[in-house]
């Protein structure tokens, strides 16, 4: 996950699955992506694959922008843009103090 000035982006390598085989939902202030498939056989025997994950929606992110795309090889790729704060910016001043901040 990257949070930038103006997006915020999630990449997820999702090459073990089909495009039918995920999801990506918006609950309340979560982006889910939930992805599974069935047994499948391989070189060893069967395999089945699922994974669920979830990551909160950070603040100035409006749900009903999310988007996502899955590459050729593979990474879902969600995004969504960001509101610029409304708080104004502000300088914090650094009060200096004249003892230790770990005492022995």
């Amino acid at each position: 996950m990257k949070m930038e000035k103006d997006h915020f982006i999630v990449n997820l390598d999702v090459k073990h699955f089909s495009p039918e085989e995920l999801a990506v939902k918006i609950i309340g202030d979560y982006i889910e992506i939930h992805a599974k498939h069935e047994d499948r056989q391989d070189d060893h025997g069967f395999v089945s694959r699922e994974f669920l994950r979830k990551y909160r929606l950070p603040a100035g992110v409006d749900p009903a922008k999310v988007t996502s795309s899955l590459s050729s090889d593979g990474v879902l790729t969600v995004t969504a843009p960001r509101s610029p704060s409304e708080a104004p910016e502000r300088s914090i001043p650094i009060a200096r103090e004249d003892k230790p901040a770990i005492k022995k």
